[in-house]
């Protein structure tokens, strides 16, 4: 049988993480008798304890390991990877314990060109969007693959903006047929068809809470460095940046107002020495990539039938941060219908995108 089956097994036994894994192979010679390991063999080579070593055992006797991967490999909606394999990303493999399988759908090949993570708070604020949606988008346009965790807030905005120009790898906490949260359903089949969604963990494993450490070990593992946007002083964002540091990775924040309270993880790890960044800019500077973002950066042509050269640059003005239609209004005292005809010359001209209903930002 292969060996790649058998590494399979090992990873859905219980207590034996890559480590351990990685060690019994080693001493018992193959993939097959490091699954097959006796209790003893669990205890002597791997340190295992009696009771965990039991359970191991006792967990195997109740699988069948060829019907399973047989199932396993006739299922369309799936495929895997393993350490024995060329596919797998070999950003991945120079971290210390890298997962010895990777469940995926999508295009494992996106996972070797330089790959960045963008991470932040859930309940991020509308600059905290701006500026994760402007990132992707602006990092995509430049060739790199922008991976974050297809959570809520920060991670989808960064998808999001990446899907406009480029591509987009997703790292989840669950089996890929578990989708969390339900609210990226849609972003997540977006992301199939242009990029890739990652995991180590089979199917059917549901988003319990001690996956996702697991899960941002995976995202910093595949990226070259970490831009942290928005987090709380403890958060999961800080986790991931702190296991890029362990692995070698980068560190990038985008500094906020220190009265709020998501700017308080990114502004904690510039004053640590992450690199304070604008923009994509910094990073690929940072990086030492050689690209051009395709930023558009010309006024729209001048409208004879109205005057809004005045507008814009009120526009433009107020818009270094997201804003509501209604705020627009109040900072710039103008009508709103100037505001809706002013806005939409913008948009079109690459200049304001709208990030949510009726809040507008500047671009670049």
């Amino acid at each position: 049988m292969s060996a790649r089956m058998y590494l399979w097994g090992l990873s859905l036994l219980p207590h034996l993480g890559s480590i351990t894994i990685r060690r019994l192979v080693k001493a018992l010679g193959d993939e097959s008798r490091a699954f097959w390991a006796s209790v003893e063999e669990l205890r002597g080579v791997a340190g295992i304890n009696p009771a965990k070593a039991e359970a191991i055992v006792m967990a195997r006797s109740k699988m069948d390991i060829v019907r399973d991967w047989e199932r396993l490999n006739a299922a369309s909606t799936l495929q895997l990877t393993t350490w024995l394999d060329k596919d797998y990303p070999w950003r991945l493999l120079e971290i210390s314990d890298p997962p010895p399988i990777l469940y995926y759908q999508g295009d494992l090949a996106y996972l070797d060109r330089p790959a960045v993570a963008v991470v932040g708070r859930r309940r991020a604020s509308p600059r905290g969007l701006g500026w994760a949606r402007r990132l992707g988008r602006d990092l995509g346009a430049a060739g790199l693959t922008v991976v974050s965790g297809l959570a809520l807030g920060i991670d989808a905005a960064a998808h999001t903006g990446a899907l406009e120009t480029g591509k987009t790898a997703a790292v989840l906490g669950t089996g890929l047929d578990q989708m969390y949260p339900k609210q990226n359903r849609q972003l997540a089949q977006n992301i199939c068809l242009e990029g890739v969604l990652v995991t180590s963990f089979p199917p059917g494993t549901p988003p319990l809470r001690g996956n996702f450490p697991a899960r941002n070990r995976i995202i910093s593992g595949l990226s070259i460095g970490v831009i942290v946007v928005e987090a709380a002083e403890r958060s999961g964002s800080l986790i991931t940046a702190s296991m890029a540091l362990d692995q070698n990775r980068d560190v990038y924040a985008i500094p906020g107002d220190p009265r709020d309270l998501g700017a308080a993880g990114p502004n904690q790890l510039i004053q640590e020495g992450a690199k304070l960044i604008r923009g994509a800019e910094d990073v690929l500077e940072e990086m030492r990539l050689s690209s051009q973002l395709p930023l558009p950066i010309e006024f729209p042509a001048k409208s004879k039938a109205e005057p809004l050269e005045g507008i814009f640059g009120k526009l433009l003005g107020c818009l270094h941060e997201p804003l509501h239609l209604d705020d627009i209004a109040l900072r710039t005292d103008l009508p709103m219908a100037s505001i809706n005809s002013a806005l939409m010359h913008l948009e079109l001209a690459g200049l304001v995108e709208e990030l949510a209903r009726g809040v507008f930002q500047r671009v670049g």
